[in-house]
């Protein structure tokens, strides 16, 4: 039994190995066609690739599966409608589940609020109050 632990022990670091090498081998990748662009284009759409790419279990990793939580949230409301605490149980939840479901940007990710970016940068085809303004009075600049 010990023989087949160490066996699918040493292939999952294998299978490891051989993700992080294709990983390794697609960043090489995207840098070469970045600075093929970057050479020719210019560099005002970098912005887009500096976002790191998303890993394969990236929606994998979650505490608890999505029907076993709403099984357990109904259960959970339906004993505090018993003891009389159903409103409060549903305004924690509503917060716990608008908390559990923020902050899932990955890294270098630029946000669609441009005040929580680097340097306030506004995502590129956003609507601004000048472009609104600018539209409304049919002005050019």
């Amino acid at each position: 039994m010990s023989d087949v632990l160490r066996n699918l022990r040493e292939f999952r670091k294998e299978k490891e190995k051989i993700k992080l090498e294709k990983e390794e081998i697609k960043e090489e990748k995207i840098e070469k066609k970045v600075e093929k662009k970057g050479a020719e284009d210019g560099k005002e759409w970098d912005f887009l690739l500096k976002a790191e790419p998303v890993s394969e279990d990236y929606e994998d990793r979650q505490w608890i599966s999505t029907p076993v939580a709403f099984v357990l949230y109904v259960i959970g409301q339906s004993l505090a409608i018993w003891t009389e605490f159903g409103c409060v149980f549903l305004i924690i939840s509503l917060i716990f589940f608008t908390y559990w479901n923020t902050g899932r940007r990955r890294r270098g990710e630029m946000s669609a609020y441009s005040v929580f970016n680097q340097n306030c940068e506004r995502l590129a085809g956003s609507m601004t109050a000048e472009h609104f303004e600018r539209d409304m009075l049919r002005q050019r600049r």
